[in-house]
């Protein structure tokens, strides 16, 4: 990691070193360091309630070297499966547990002879169908991830591919399952119920954004002929005087009002973005302030409120995308370079970015270890699906119409545009007119309710390159309802800067849960409505557009719009 580790408070130096130093100024006063590897809840908060939860959440400090010891029974299912002829391993699971197996899936080749690894972490029926069409279920093994086993999404998932398991493998179905989750909790419990191939008990003191070097994240790692112990080794080989400076350097300059940590990252790693968004956001946002992981192209303008990460693999190297850094720090924005000799090096990354994050959460004087605001989303949900009418989510009436679609919004757009119930108005006007909010210092997000298909994703960046083409303010695109056990943290209880715009997509097809009173499209339109209700709730500035059919035809309205 290149911060240069400059000792004087000079106004000649580099701002990524006048923060690094004054956060490790900080620190040291406080122990920090020491401390942390002590496991001493105070460290960060006083109050009893905080350090509860604190201390139930720092165990993957000790992941590096307590997990080498306990590869034996995952390297015994990843032989059993080479030698079973497992096609591919499937892992279900939402947040942490399924976003390090989409860094691993993307950043490493294929083993000979194992198993393709595949991740859903979504309830839109359409990536459920589309996952269930590759997959031969004969010789597919399922990966329930879930620490608390009351998720709903694994959950849901799990009740729909055992059903569709056991009508193709009969009672060798069971075999075809394996459950990673906590001791004591309902997956556990069903899953000896059900006679599952193998349970994995996680250390119950690990948070799932930080379990990445537990079984969550190493069981489907190995089952994809990743050498985990080489991953470990690497974490245990990690420097971790890199990770404090980073987390003295982010959190300091958050503090500051460079709060929008801009990644930028090389093509053969660049599915980390996704893990380290996560994490960064879900720990530090909450209590009115925040870091905001910000995906996206080094196309300018730039405001005064950002903070840049380069992290690039050595055999990577982009020339173009160098100098655009060196001019962003003659311009005196901070630069952060992060680099790695190669994939393995993901080991001692995410080690790092955990220590650097537990810095900056402790700098900016929150709990990087709780997630208070997650559960406004999951409530909001529960009571849509608790009102069901015939099978169906309640009906609802449209704060007004836009360009032919229903839309539903903050009180404040629809006064600023005059619109009343029943009102039809330009979408381009209404686009201008939510967009048009944005200030100095703040952020916004397309929310995509919708499938990730490769048509859907191109139009989703062309909205994202139009909006941000107007503003200085990031513009990100995140789907639901993965950014729900992700950044959704941050949207709610971060600073009230972030303005939002929600898809949602009709449902593609009739897929029911079963033993539920719905299927995976109601679910899936309960969650974009839950959210959109807990973020109006929480006075966020917030459109949501229902897309019509044809879904494509109605997104391609909306990109048109957002360059008028």
């Amino acid at each position: 990691m290149k911060i240069t580790p400059h000792t004087r408070k000079d106004s000649h130096l580099p701002i990524a070193g006048i923060a690094t130093e004054n956060g490790m100024e900080e620190l040291r006063k406080a122990r920090f360091q020491e401390r942390l590897f002590a496991k001493d809840a105070g460290l960060f908060k006083s109050e009893p309630a905080h350090q509860k939860i604190i201390r139930n959440s720092l165990g993957w400090l000790d992941l590096p070297r307590s997990m080498a010891m306990a590869l034996g029974p995952i390297r015994a299912l990843a032989r059993e499966a080479r030698a079973e002829g497992i096609k591919d391993a499937v892992v279900l699971g939402m947040g942490g547990s399924s976003l390090s197996c989409e860094v691993f899936r993307r950043s490493f080749p294929a083993g000979a002879g194992g198993p393709g690894l595949k991740v859903l972490d979504s309830t839109n029926p359409g990536s459920v169908a589309a996952l269930e069409s590759s997959l031969d279920l004969k010789a597919t093994l399922f990966i329930v991830s879930s620490k608390s086993g009351s998720t709903i999404e694994p959950n849901c998932m799990m009740e729909h591919f055992f059903d569709k398991a056991s009508r193709a493998s009969g009672a060798k179905a069971p075999r075809q399952f394996v459950a990673i989750t906590d001791p004591g909790s309902s997956l556990e419990k069903l899953s000896r119920g059900r006679g599952y191939r193998k349970i994995f008990l996680n250390q119950p003191d690990i948070g799932g954004r930080y379990s990445v070097l537990s079984n969550f994240g190493l069981v489907p790692a190995s089952l994809m002929a990743i050498d985990a112990s080489r991953l470990l080794e690497r974490a245990r080989d990690a420097d971790l005087e890199a990770g404090l400076r980073l987390g003295a350097a982010l959190g300091i300059l958050a503090r500051g009002g460079r709060d929008k940590m801009t990644l930028s990252l090389s093509p053969g790693i660049a599915s980390l973005g996704l893990w380290i968004e996560q994490l960064v956001a879900e720990s530090t946002g909450k209590e009115g302030r925040g870091i905001v992981p910000v995906i996206e192209p080094l196309e300018g303008p730039w405001g005064e409120d950002r903070v840049f990460v380069r992290i690039a693999k050595a055999s990577e190297p982009e020339e173009g995308i160098e100098a655009e850094l060196s001019r962003l720090e003659k311009a005196g924005h901070p630069v952060i370079r992060l680099v790695l000799a190669d994939a393995y090096d993901l080991g001692a990354q995410f080690y790092l970015w955990e220590i650097a994050t537990a810095c900056a959460g402790f700098l900016l004087g929150v709990n990087p270890f709780d997630q208070p605001d997650v559960q406004a989303a999951k409530d909001q949900a529960k009571t849509l699906l608790g009102g069901l009418e015939k099978g169906k989510l309640p009906k609802e009436t449209a704060s007004f119409r836009a360009g032919g679609l229903a839309a539903h919004a903050d009180q404040g757009l629809v006064l600023a545009l005059g619109a009343d119930k029943g009102s039809s108005l330009n979408l381009d006007r209404v686009l201008a007119g939510h967009f048009g909010r944005l200030a100095p210092g703040d952020y916004a997000c397309i929310l995509a309710f919708m499938d990730e298909t490769p048509e859907k994703t191109s139009l989703l960046d062309a909205l994202r390159a139009n909006l941000r083409r107007k503003a200085k303010s990031p513009v990100t695109v995140s789907h639901g309802p993965r950014y729900l056990h992700s950044t959704g943290q941050l949207y709610k209880g971060g600073a009230g800067t972030g303005l939002f715009l929600v898809l949602t997509e009709p449902e593609a097809a009739v897929i029911p849960v079963p033993g539920k009173r719905f299927g995976f499209g109601v679910l899936h339109g309960a969650q974009a409505r839950g959210d959109f209700a807990a973020m109006r709730l929480a006075g966020r500035k917030v459109l949501r557009l229902d897309l019509g059919t044809p879904v494509l035809e109605s997104l391609r309205s909306i990109v048109h719009a957002s360059a008028r």
